[in-house]
This record gives structure tokens, sequence and C-alpha cells, in this order.
């Protein structure tokens, strides 16, 4: 289950200081084809979105009842400077629908799985 599964998705959890139900998108893919990252990771956002605005999010995680949602990536790898303009559109179009949006790397004191 990652990005380049677009009808899953990879994990629920709360986010203690902000209280959101964060949807986190599993990244593992490289910049090297950012045309096909972005075709991988709008399928997998536009999904996301549905799984939200249909109600699917708060059925099937009773914990995320009555929280603002936010979809976050998480990525293994840095995007490249010119993706990062894009990226920030894509959170300013998520909160026209009520979604809070982020991405960066994998937080300090969590280990990656090889």
């Amino acid at each position: 289950m990652a990005i380049d599964n677009p009808n899953t998705v990879d994990a629920v959890g709360i986010d203690p200081e902000s209280g959101h139900a964060v949807l986190v998108i599993q990244d593992q893919m490289d910049w090297s084809d950012p045309a096909a990252h972005f075709r991988a990771l709008q399928k997998k956002i536009s999904s996301y979105v549905a799984f939200i605005q249909n109600g699917q999010l708060e059925v099937t995680a009773i914990h995320a009842k009555g929280r603002p949602p936010r979809i976050g990536i998480v990525m293994l790898f840095e995007p490249p400077a010119s993706a990062v303009a894009i990226l920030a559109g894509v959170g300013d179009e998520l909160a026209k629908v009520g979604i809070d949006f982020g991405y960066g790397p994998l937080p300090e004191g969590y280990n990656r799985a090889n």
C-alpha cells in the first residue's frame, strides 16, 4: 500500500497537536520522472478526497469522527524545487474544500522499513 495503489488508504491517525484526522500517503517514488510522480500523487489524493467527502473516513476510522481532515504525504525522496510550488498549489486547492494538506520526510524517531 503506497502511492502506486491509489485505491487504498495507507494509514489514518490523529495528529496529537492539531487534532486533525490525518490520512497518510506513503510516497516511496523518486523524482526522476516528475510528471509520472505527479500523476500518481493526483490519483492518490483524488481517491483520498473522495474517501473523505463520501463519509468513508468517519465510518472506517471511528476515532476520526468530527475531526478536521488532513492529507499528509510522507516522502522518501525530497521533491525538487520545481515541485514545491505545485505541492503548495495542491494545498491551496484542498483548503478550498476544507482539507488541510502537508508533506515532508518520515518524522524523526520512526524507522523506515527496508
